[in-house]
């Protein structure tokens, strides 16, 4: 009990104290709280970065580039337009060509497209008199074409046509002018002379008494079509001359004996007419020459027999024969043409005359592209104009 009781005491005692200490010292009290807190914060914030030096550093993506800008097609900058001072220059060279020569025109904006166009275009529809010839459709042209046009139709294709279709040219049918494009096989980069309204495409002429001269139908079979079906005819002639002397010698080998020995073989049995022929039919027997056994023919009339090697196929040769694996005869194989009618020939005199004019004269031996019309154009040529 006095053990108890002393303790009960102490406790007390001690819980008083506390008391005291606490109604004392509340504001140390919180100040402590204040210093663990930071003590706390700290050891953790340590803590953390020391994790953060260990951890592996993660891969760092760069950002991805930003998509172009769609640009609108309609704010694209526009082509550069013709200056003034061009305008006019060329406009001026155009009255001046068009005032003697006839021409029936309508004067068109400048085109710029691009590197394609022309600063003073203009409409053809017709050149001369007595009679005018009209371009159907009317074509659109610079000047400079036009007035070349002009002198080629008065002073070779009327002419011409009065000599070869017995009248002269009122219409020329158009089948291509002004074009923004690029030159036909010449690559991405090259423009063709259409861009600059400086080339035509022709397809026929017709008279005053209707009649048409068109080049697909009128010019013939060109002359590089003709060569290669020659090739092809050659090649194909050689390929059989081939076959068949393959043949012939597939013939001579199963008609050896197969039991003699190498460089001993004996012709196989040969059957000959019979020597008792009629002298009508002459006659024929086997001789014996130099080893070798022949066949000897008398025909009617003769007085020597023509002889052939019976270790060959075939009666005797004809000299004319083509020997084996000889070459086929290419003049042999040329192939037949008809003679060239006047609507031919007046589309290849033309054809050669504006050769003499323009600077590119194309038509049906240029290339298959040609084939049906022939193209002019005034192109600058430094050394030669090109004529196909």
């Amino acid at each position: 009990m006095l053990r108890l009781g002393l303790g009960l005491a102490a406790c007390t005692a001690a819980l008083s104290l506390c008391q005291q200490s606490s109604l004392a010292g509340s504001s140390s009290l919180s100040g402590d709280w204040l210093v663990l807190a930071a003590s706390t914060n700290s050891s953790i914030a340590v803590a953390k970065s020391k994790k953060a030096a260990h951890a592996p550093n993660p891969q760092v993506k760069e950002a991805p580039p930003p998509l172009p800008e769609k640009k609108d097609a309609a704010a694209a900058p526009p082509a550069p337009a013709w200056k003034p001072e061009e305008i006019a220059a060329a406009q001026a060279r155009c009255a001046a060509i068009l005032k003697d020569i006839d021409a029936v025109s309508e004067p068109q904006p400048p085109i710029r497209e691009g590197q394609c166009g022309a600063p003073a275009p203009i409409r053809l529809k017709s050149v001369g008199k007595n009679p005018q010839v009209t371009f159907d459709p009317p074509a659109l042209v610079n000047c400079e074409l036009a007035g070349a046009l002009a002198g080629w139709i008065k002073n070779d294709v009327q002419p011409l046509a009065l000599k070869h279709l017995g009248a002269k040219i009122v219409r020329i049918e158009v089948m291509s002018d002004y074009s923004c494009r690029t030159s036909a096989g010449r690559g991405p980069k090259h423009l063709s002379e259409h861009a600059f309204a400086n080339a035509l495409d022709i397809g026929a002429f017709v008279t005053e008494k209707g009649k048409t001269a068109s080049v697909l139908e009128g010019w013939g079979t060109p002359k590089r079509e003709i060569a290669e079906r020659i090739a092809a005819e050659k090649a194909k002639a050689e390929q059989e001359a081939a076959a068949r002397d393959a043949a012939d010698a597939k013939a001579q080998a199963n008609l050896k004996d197969p039991a003699a020995k190498p460089g001993n073989e004996k012709p196989a049995p040969v059957a000959v007419a019979s020597n008792l022929g009629t002298p009508a039919s002459g006659t024929a027997k086997t001789v014996r020459s130099k080893g070798i056994d022949k066949l000897a023919i008398t025909l009617p009339g003769s007085a020597k027999a023509a002889t052939d090697d019976l270790t060959k196929l075939g009666g005797p040769t004809n000299p004319g024969a083509r020997k084996p694996n000889a070459p086929a005869d290419v003049a042999a194989l040329s192939v037949v043409e008809k003679p060239p009618g006047p609507q031919a020939q007046f589309l290849h005199e033309i054809h050669a005359a504006a050769c003499r004019l323009f600077g590119t004269t194309l038509g049906p031996e240029a290339n298959a592209d040609h084939r049906n019309h022939f193209h002019v154009d005034m192109a600058g040529r430094k050394y030669k104009k090109i004529c196909d």
